[in-house]
C-alpha cells in the first residue's frame, strides 16, 4: 500500500466513524428536544434569533428558503417563543424578537440537551478538549463559523 493509499484509508475510516457518530448525536438531540415540543429546526432558529431580526436574515442565517422561514416563525410564535414586530424603518419587513419565554427556553436548551447521561459526556476532560480542538480546526479550515460550531449567525 502506498502512502497515499494509506492516508486515504485512514481518512475513510475517520469519515465512516463520524458518519456513525452523527446520527447517534442527532437522535439524542431529537429525543431531548421532543420533550420540549420542539424540532431541531425550531432549536436552530431559536439559537439564531438575536435582537430584532428580519425574517429574511433568519432565512439567510439558517440557509433555508425565505418562504420556509415563515413556517418556522409561525411555529415558534405559536409556542410563545418569538413575536413578530414591525421593522422601525421598513413597513414591508417584520422583525422576529424572542419573548421572555423564548429567551428562557433558549438559555435552558444546552442543559436540556447535555445534562445527564449522554454519549459526549462520557469523554474525559482531556478527551473533550482534544476533540473540540480538532472539530474547531476542521470547521475553520472548511471556512465555517469560528464561534460555537455551526448554527449561530454572526
Amino acid at each position: 500500500m502506498t502512502a497515499d493509499q494509506d492516508r486515504t484509508a485512514k481518512v475513510a475510516e475517520l469519515a465512516d466513524a463520524l458518519f456513525t457518530l452523527m446520527p447517534m448525536v442527532a437522535t439524542h438531540v431529537d429525543d431531548r428536544l421532543q420533550k420540549l415540543g420542539m424540532t431541531t429546526t425550531d432549536w436552530w432558529a431559536l439559537r439564531s434569533v438575536k435582537g430584532p431580526m428580519p425574517m429574511k436574515e433568519l432565512a439567510s442565517c439558517m440557509e433555508i428558503d425565505p418562504s420556509y422561514v415563515t413556517a418556522v416563525a409561525d411555529r415558534l410564535e405559536q409556542m410563545g417563543l418569538i413575536e413578530r414586530q414591525p421593522h422601525p424603518s421598513d413597513r414591508r419587513v417584520k422583525n422576529l424578537v424572542l419573548t421572555t419565554k423564548g429567551e428562557e427556553i433558549k438559555a435552558s436548551i444546552p442543559t436540556t440537551l447535555w445534562s445527564g447521561p449522554n454519549l459526549l459526556a462520557e469523554l474525559t476532560d482531556p478527551e473533550h478538549a482534544q476533540m473540540l480542538e480538532l472539530v474547531h480546526k476542521l470547521v475553520a479550515r472548511a471556512g465555517g463559523p469560528t464561534s460555537a460550531v455551526g448554527m449561530e449567525c454572526d
